[in-house]
């Protein structure tokens, strides 16, 4: 698996600070090139995430399992759903994103599908994602979002607005609670190094 290209010091946090991604078009351009076998109903779409994982994720620690951080994804590759896991499979591998192979923990790619679908396909069919314009530019909006990216060129306020401008009443208030619970997740983080700092230094200054 290559390297990534970019540093971070951390991982990209969605709506709490996003860098630099690839551009819109060249995402969108992927998105309409989605291939067909995605539709095929005989594609077992789980284990075509874990193989994409296994491509494009960052390598864990000691290696591990390879297919269990894509198991969370079981029951979302069935059923209506199981397309848009292939979309999003095909995207991680597509030109506009490749340079970023290796900059996301297989969990953390999970975790981005998982919202993906279950906040987008809701109100959009994974269909429309492909077909539609509009539908297609907001997939790529907020697949970026969700990844911790904004499109090449644009600041982040003008990325958030135009992806709010793009949500219908209903997606927009999801997205409004994700990035709630991302602040959340963040802040509770947060907390926790600063405990365990907080106790380290105890441990050192009792011994």
């Amino acid at each position: 698996m290559r390297a990534a290209t970019h540093l971070a010091s951390s991982e990209p946090g969605g709506r709490t600070g996003t860098a630099p991604g690839p551009a819109l078009a060249d995402l969108m351009r992927d998105l309409a090139a989605t291939p067909p076998d995605v539709w095929d109903p005989g594609v077992d779409a789980l284990a075509l995430w874990s193989d994409t994982l296994a491509d494009v994720a960052r390598e864990r620690p000691g290696g591990g399992d390879a297919h269990g951080p894509a198991e969370p994804l079981a029951q979302l590759a069935q059923g209506p759903t199981r397309a848009a896991i292939g979309i999003l499979a095909a995207l991680l591998h597509g030109p506009a994103l490749r340079p970023w192979t290796g900059w996301w923990a297989p969990e953390r790619l999970t975790e981005t599908a998982q919202r993906m679908v279950g906040t987008l396909a809701a109100y959009v069919p994974p269909t429309q994602w492909v077909a539609d314009s509009r539908s297609r530019e907001e997939a790529a909006r907020l697949f970026l979002d969700l990844l911790g990216l904004r499109p090449g060129g644009e600041s982040e306020a003008v990325a958030t607005d135009r992806l709010t401008a793009l949500s219908s009443p209903a997606l927009a208030a999801a997205l409004a609670e994700l990035a709630q619970e991302q602040r959340r997740a963040a802040e509770l983080a947060a907390q926790l190094a600063d405990k365990r700092a907080r106790e380290a230094a105890a441990r050192t200054t009792y011994v």
